[in-house]
């Protein structure tokens, strides 16, 4: 019965050998562009001592107060297997969310293991660190769809019964905060086409990332850092105040308010702060301006955030320099982002 044993053990040992020791990954993509990928070993089925975590992880960040937005910083841990180099030309438009259903330590073991068939660009842990395992560039094999794998990023959050039982603040704060970096990188929009769940990806059999996956908070909360670009940014008109009437050196105030249309939030301080400006920068108003942040820039928002959907009033005085009647354009831009929609908007001062 020993010898029996023994002669098992060795089997299984030439058996894993033989499999991590195989160069022949990129010949198995040639079963046609929407052929699913399936895994081949149950990474749930892995011990712990199976292979070695490729090195230790860093220390957890939970012990500290999180500020949202941050700078994610992946702590780059390379598989050296299970992943094509390079995307054979495929542009990124797609963001795929995973969730483990096992630990984050075996899902490292799972990702560095070639007979588990199954990979990911990032993992992250349940205190909100983030590991990436495949680089951008490549393509892992995380949506079993290979047409998908090649035009993807996939996330993967860790959630197991025992380590991480539900999705931690820190790991929706991480997750949107790494979508954005890549969104800013890949110009890639921030919406439900383009940031999905696994269980999206066509022809797939998986339920991920699950039922308690709060989809309405975390793309909120990608909006809160998304770039601003001319495909997040956006407007519509709201109200205006009258137009004012002045006399000599008197002052008179004027207020527009915009809705946020797009995908990004306008931050009052920061590199998505909204203003209102003349368009074209032009400065040949400036003799109207009363301290106006800039001779082009009437105007910046009120209020601290706006989200997608919310309103900024934009407030800003003239001064009676020199009689006439003068037209002055607005329109709504994020500086360094993009001009917001051309929706007309004007004032008429009067100066008598």
């Amino acid at each position: 019965m020993q010898g029996l044993l023994r002669r098992s053990v060795l089997v299984l040992v030439i058996f894993l050998i033989g499999a991590t020791g195989r160069s022949d990954v990129a010949s198995r993509d040639t079963t046609g562009p929407d052929a699913p990928i399936g895994p081949l070993l149950d990474p749930a089925a892995i011990p712990e001592s199976a292979i070695p975590v490729a090195r230790a992880a860093a220390a957890s960040r939970s012990g500290t107060a999180m500020r949202f937005p941050f700078v994610p910083e992946p702590e780059y841990i390379t598989s050296p297997t299970n992943y094509w180099a390079g995307r054979d030309g495929a542009s990124i438009d797609y963001i795929v969310i995973h969730y483990t259903d096992i630990s984050y330590a075996r899902t490292l073991r799972a990702f560095n293991i070639l007979a588990s068939d199954v990979s990911a660009h990032y993992v992250i842990r349940g205190d909100g660190h983030i590991a990436q395992i495949v680089a951008e560039g490549d393509t892992a094999w995380h949506s079993g769809n290979v047409w998908y794998n090649r035009h993807s990023i996939g996330i993967e959050f860790e959630l197991d019964r025992v380590t991480n039982p539900a999705f931690t603040t820190e790991q929706y704060y991480a997750g949107a905060a790494l979508v954005c970096a890549i969104s800013g990188r890949e110009g890639m929009p921030l919406d439900r086409e383009h940031v999905i769940g696994h269980n999206e990806v066509p022809g797939s059999t998986h339920t991920d990332p699950g039922p308690t996956w709060d989809w309405p908070h975390f793309m909120w909360l990608t909006s809160l850092c998304a770039p601003p670009t001319g495909a997040t940014v956006h407007a519509s008109f709201v109200s205006e105040s009258p137009y004012p009437e002045v006399s000599g050196d008197d002052k008179a105030l004027v207020s527009v308010v915009l809705r946020n249309t797009g995908l990004t939030a306008w931050r009052r301080g920061t590199a998505q702060e909204a203003r209102l400006g003349i368009p074209g920068n032009s400065k040949d108003l400036a003799f109207l301006a009363d301290g106006w942040p800039a001779p082009e820039r009437p105007a910046v928002q009120e209020e601290d955030i706006v989200p997608p959907g919310g309103n900024a009033t934009f407030s800003f005085r003239v001064k009676g320099a020199a009689p006439g009647t003068f037209v002055v354009p607005l329109r709504g831009v994020v500086d360094g982002g993009a001009w917001m929609d051309d929706l007309g908007i004007f004032t008429v001062v009067t100066v008598r």
